[in-house]
C-alpha cells in the first residue's frame, strides 16, 4: 500500500458525497484531484477508481461519449477481478442503455453481476441487477422480469446489510407497480423508501415524482401538482436531465387530465427539447405520446396522428414494447374517431401488442377511450379483428377495476380516481340505495330475497323481480358505464339468487376509517373525519338506522375523549369547542356539560359555566323530568 492510496480513496469518497448532495461541479473537481494523485503514484486500481468516478459524473451530466471513453480507460487500469472493473462496466452499461443499445447494456450489466458475485462485491452485484431491471427490462416493458430482479436485488441488500442501497430497487418496484395498477404495493414501496432515503437529493426528487403519480391515480390532482413542482425543483437544482424529463412528462399528463390541453402540449414540447439535447430517445418517445394526446384534445387529429407515428419510430429501436403499445392504441383511437379506414388495422396491431405484452391493465387506465373502441370492434371489422378483440376482452376480465373512494358521512360520493360517479347515476332505479345497502351488509352480500324485502317490501317476490334486475343493472352501469355489452361487472356479482359487492384492493370507506381511528384512540383524526350523519339520503331507511346510531355514538365518545385530553393538555378553549359540539348532537349529555363547565372555569368564565349548567337543568326538567347528576349539582353549588 502506498502513502497516496488513502488520500485517493478519501478524495473519491468526498467526490461521491458532493454528487449525492447534487453539487456535480464540486464532485468533478475533487475527482480530477483524485485522478492526478493516482496517476502520479502509478497505482492501477486507484487510477481505475478515479477514472470510473469521473466517468460516472459525466454520465450524470448526460455526456455519454465522454463517460464511455473514461470508463474504457478505467478498464485498461483495472485488475481482471476488481471492484473498479465492476464499476467501469456498470457505467458502460448506463451509457449503452441511454444511447439506444439495450442489448449492449444487458451484456455489460450481466458481466458486472457475474464478476461482482464471484469476487464478493455485493454492492456492485446489487447495482448490476437493479440496472438490468430498471435500464433494460423496465424500458422494454418486461415488468414481471423487472420486479423479479428488483426483488432479488433487495434480498442481496438486506442479507449483506447494504442499507441505503435499498432505495434503488424500491424506486423501480414503486414505478412498475404504479404503471401496472398495483397501487397498494407501490404505496408500500414508497413508504419503505421514505425510511431508507439518503441525503442524496436525486432520490428525494424521485420519491416526490412517484408520490405524485400515485396521487394522480387516486384523483388528488392538487397534491400531485405540488409534488411534481417539488420534484422539478430538485431536478433543476442537481441538474439531472433524466429526472427533469420524466417530471415534465408527468406534469404534461397531469395538466391533460385536468382539461388544460394547451398547457399540457407546452410541457410536452419542453420535454422534447430536453430529450433532444441529451439524446434521450426513450424520453423523446414518451414526450411525443403526451404531445399527441394533448394535440388531439386541442382539436388537431392529424397533428396528433403524426406525433404518435413519430413516437412509434422513436421507440422501435429500443424495443420499448409497453410504450409502443400505448402509442399504437392511442393512434387507433385517433384514427377511429376520424373514421379513417386504417383504424381497424392499427387497432388490430394495438390489440396484439397489448395481449402479447400482458398490458391489459392499459385498457383499464384509459377506459374512456378503450372500452368504446373495444365495443366497436367486437361487432365490426373482419374476423381477425373481432377475434382478437374478443381475446383481449378475456384478458381485461382479469384486471382489477379501479379502487373506490366512498364518502358516506355528511354526504354520499364515490370516486374512481379522477372520476366522480354522477349523482344522476345513483338515483336511477335505486342504484345508489342498493349500493349503500350492500356496503353495510355482512360480507357486502345479500340474497335476492333480502334485497327485495328491504328495498321493495310492498311488492310480491315475483313483482319485485323486475325492479331488482333494473337496480342491479343500473348499479353496474353507474360503476362501469363504458363496459362492453355482456361483459361481467368486476364490482357487482349477481348469481345464484345472491348479489355481492366486491371492493378492489386499495378502496377506502370513510366510515370504516372513522371506526379504526376510534378503536385506536385517535380522537382528533376521528373527529376530523366525521362530517355529519351517515348516508343523509337514507335518513328514513330502516337498514341505515343501526349503523347511523352506532357511528353517531362513537362520534360523541370521540369528542368527549378529545375534550378531556384537551383539558389535560392545558387547552380549555379547544376543550370547550369539543364539548359544545357534543351538546349540539346530544343536548342531554351530562359529561359534556361537566367538561364544558371545567373549561369555562379554566378560562376564568364563571358565568359561562353557570349558564351551561342551567341550560342542561332546564332541558332535563322539561323533557325528562329529572335533575342533573350529583357531580354536576355539586360543582354548580360550589360556584353559587
Amino acid at each position: 500500500m502506498t502513502g497516496a492510496e488513502p488520500a485517493v480513496a478519501a478524495l473519491i469518497d468526498e467526490s461521491l458525497a458532493f454528487e449525492q448532495l447534487g453539487d456535480i461541479a464540486a464532485a468533478l473537481d475533487v475527482a480530477q484531484k483524485a485522478l492526478k494523485q493516482a496517476q502520479a503514484s502509478g497505482e492501477g486500481e486507484e487510477t481505475a477508481a478515479a477514472l470510473a468516478q469521473l466517468a460516472f459524473l459525466q454520465f450524470r451530466l448526460g455526456h455519454y461519449d465522454q463517460a464511455h471513453k473514461l470508463a474504457e480507460q478505467a478498464l485498461t487500469w483495472a485488475a481482471p477481478d476488481s471492484p473498479a472493473r465492476c464499476r467501469a462496466w456498470l457505467i458502460l452499461g448506463h451509457c449503452a442503455a441511454e444511447s439506444h443499445s439495450p442489448e449492449k447494456a444487458e451484456t455489460y450489466y450481466r458481466q458486472t453481476a457475474d464478476l461482482a458475485r464471484r469476487i464478493g462485491s455485493y454492492a456492485h452485484w446489487a447495482r448490476a441487477l437493479h440496472n438490468l431491471a430498471n435500464g433494460v427490462y423496465f424500458t422494454r416493458g418486461l415488468f414481471d422480469l423487472a420486479l423479479s430482479l428488483e426483488d432479488e436485488c433487495a434480498q442481496i441488500i438486506r442479507r449483506h446489510n447494504l442499507g441505503v442501497l435499498l432505495r434503488f430497487p424500491l424506486l423501480t418496484i414503486a414505478w412498475v407497480c404504479h404503471l401496472t395498477g398495483q397501487r397498494e404495493r407501490a404505496r408500500a414501496a414508497l413508504d419503505e423508501l421514505a425510511h431508507v432515503l439518503s441525503p442524496e437529493a436525486a432520490f428525494w426528487g424521485y420519491h416526490a415524482f412517484l408520490s405524485a403519480l400515485l396521487a394522480l391515480d387516486e384523483g388528488e390532482v392538487d397534491a400531485a401538482r405540488a409534488l411534481l413542482r417539488r420534484a422539478l425543483t430538485v431536478a433543476e437544482k442537481i441538474g439531472e436531465p433524466g429526472l427533469n424529463g420524466i417530471v415534465r412528462v408527468a406534469m404534461s399528463r397531469c395538466l391533460r387530465l385536468c382539461g388544460d390541453a394547451p398547457a399540457a402540449r407546452a410541457w410536452a414540447n419542453d420535454v422534447m427539447d430536453v430529450a433532444r439535447r441529451f439524446g434521450y430517445q426513450h424520453l423523446l418517445g414518451q414526450a411525443l405520446i403526451e404531445r399527441g394526446w394533448a394535440t388531439w384534445l386541442c382539436g388537431d387529429a392529424d397533428g396528433a396522428a403524426a406525433d404518435l407515428r413519430q413516437a412509434q419510430a422513436a421507440m422501435a429501436p429500443l424495443r420499448a414494447d409497453f410504450d409502443m403499445a400505448r402509442a399504437t392504441f392511442l393512434l387507433a383511437a385517433v384514427l377511429h374517431a376520424q373514421g379513417d379506414p386504417a383504424a381497424s388495422t392499427v387497432w388490430l396491431e394495438a390489440v396484439q401488442r397489448i395481449t402479447l405484452g400482458g398490458y391489459a391493465f392499459l385498457l383499464e387506465q384509459e377506459r374512456a377511450l378503450a372500452f368504446p373502441l373495444l365495443s366497436a370492434y367486437l361487432n365490426q371489422g373482419d374476423e381477425a379483428t373481432q377475434g382478437a378483440s374478443a381475446k383481449l376482452l378475456i384478458h381485461l376480465a382479469r384486471v382489477p377495476p379501479p379502487p373506490l373512494r366512498v364518502v358516506t358521512l355528511g354526504c354520499f360520493e364515490v370516486r374512481q380516481g379522477l372520476r366522480v360517479v354522477p349523482e344522476a347515476a345513483w338515483r336511477l332505479r335505486r342504484a345508489g340505495e342498493l349500493f349503500r345497502l350492500l356496503l353495510f351488509s355482512r360480507n357486502r352480500a345479500l340474497s335476492r330475497e333480502q334485497a327485495i324485502e328491504t328495498l321493495w317490501p310492498e311488492k310480491s317476490p315475483r313483482a319485485a323481480n323486475t325492479p331488482f334486475h333494473q337496480a342491479t343493472s343500473a348499479l353496474r352501469r353507474a360503476l362501469e358505464p363504458d363496459l362492453p355489452d355482456k361483459f361481467p361487472s368486476r364490482y357487482l356479482e349477481v348469481e345464484g339468487g345472491r348479489v355481492a359487492l366486491h371492493l378492489p384492493p386499495g378502496s377506502w370507506l370513510d366510515w370504516e376509517t372513522f371506526e379504526q381511528h376510534v378503536h385506536r384512540g385517535e380522537w382528533q383524526a376521528a373527529v376530523a373525519l366525521y362530517a355529519g350523519e351517515l348516508c343523509p339520503d337514507d335518513r328514513y331507511a330502516d337498514w341505515a338506522t343501526v349503523p347511523r346510531e352506532r357511528l353517531a355514538q362513537q362520534f360523541v365518545a370521540a369528542l368527549l375523549a378529545l375534550a378531556g385530553n384537551q383539558l389535560d393538555a392545558g387547552d380549555p378553549q379547544e376543550a370547550l369547542v369539543s364539548a359544545r359540539r357534543v351538546l349540539e348532537a346530544d343536548p342531554w349529555q351530562e359529561k359534556a356539560v361537566l367538561l364544558g363547565m371545567q373549561a369555562y372555569l379554566a378560562l376564568g368564565d364563571r358565568a359561562g359555566a353557570l349558564r351551561l349548567y342551567r341550560n342542561l337543568e332546564r332541558v332535563l326538567h322539561q323533557e325528562l323530568g329529572v335533575a342533573p347528576q350529583a357531580e354536576l349539582q355539586k360543582l354548580y353549588q360550589s360556584l353559587v
